[in-house]
């Protein structure tokens, strides 16, 4: 009985410390990452956002995926998209967002969260482009809020379920005591060192651009809320997916989806070609030679997605 309250006490004091090294490597992530957009509070919930361009142009919400933040697609687009009216946000739970903590959290919520933001900045309805796990979200909006998003341009989307399950880290975050170990311990000290190899297999088979980790601001995903929201939402991937796929068919505003046929994060084949066979307005522009990121390389690809999708709304 001495040793196992012994061995319980060391582990304590480990994870006490553990802890303590964390909470200095969440705070040098916050310092040197400050928000760099606005707050406001949308029922409850303190939202981070960029609001860019002219006011009198056509209103474009832009979502990034999993893990990112708003300077993720802001990288890639901010020039090509300088003549909309553009709302950057970080989503809800990653970057400098608020998550609320009542629950399940899944893309529904957030659809009409995102929604409600819209309203208190007096947008009446806009445009989405989505990345990725974004791409998920902005589907949602398109279809559980249609008279408030008029197209969309979703890249490199998830949209079908069980086809690929998440790692498990992100079931382990969700663990009593475990979740704890990884969000305080573990991914304080040990994530900086995958987020650079994490950023060549996304863009692989190409190069991400130079300083990629840092101007994105990638390592804001290490600290605890960011983390635990993020692996809430792979954790539930297939689960959410499989809740919304069977409605896609109801989606009737024009959508243009920008993939490349050799993604190894999220395969064109299985997500995006089913996806617009089924929504009503739907066509699949494939950019070759190319990865999980391709609106880095490609951004006039977006925006000329972007435009056509206006067009055809109009």
């Amino acid at each position: 009985m001495t040793y196992v309250l012994g061995a319980i006490a060391l582990v304590a004091m480990l994870i006490l410390a553990g802890c303590a090294s964390g909470n200095s490597s969440t705070q040098s992530i916050a310092e040197r990452y400050p928000p760099t957009g606005d707050f406001i509070e949308v029922n409850g919930t303190r939202l981070h956002y960029e609001l860019t361009g002219p006011d009198d142009a056509p209103t474009v919400l832009v979502l990034h995926g999993a893990s990112g933040n708003l300077h993720e697609p802001k990288l890639a687009l901010g020039d090509v998209l300088a003549d909309y009216r553009v709302l950057w946000i970080d989503r809800p739970g990653l970057g400098w967002s608020e998550r609320p903590g009542d629950g399940t959290w899944h893309p529904g919520r957030e659809a009409a969260l995102i929604t409600d933001m819209m309203t208190a900045l007096d947008i009446e309805d806009a445009h989405v482009i989505g990345h990725s796990w974004g791409g998920a979200i902005a589907a949602r909006l398109m279809m559980d809020h249609p008279d408030r998003i008029e197209g969309g341009v979703l890249i490199a989307p998830a949209l079908r379920a069980h086809v690929g399950d998440a790692a498990f880290y992100n079931h382990l975050t969700g663990w009593p005591v475990v979740g704890t170990i990884m969000t305080r311990l573990v991914v304080p000290n040990v994530g900086p060192n995958s987020l650079e190899s994490g950023s060549i297999s996304a863009f692989a088979p190409v190069e991400p651009p130079e300083g990629y980790v840092d101007d994105v601001r990638l390592p804001l995903i290490l600290q605890p809320g960011p983390w635990r929201a993020n692996a809430h939402d792979m954790a539930r991937v297939n689960v959410s997916l499989e809740e919304q796929e069977g409605r896609y068919h109801e989606i009737a505003q024009p959508v243009i989806v920008v993939a490349a046929p050799g993604d190894t994060v999220v395969f064109t084949d299985r997500h995006s070609a089913p996806f617009v066979d089924t929504v009503q307005n739907g066509e699949l522009r494939l950019i070759e030679d190319e990865g999980h990121n391709p609106h880095h390389a490609h951004a006039e690809d977006v925006a000329s997605a972007l435009a056509d999708v206006i067009a055809r709304a109009g």
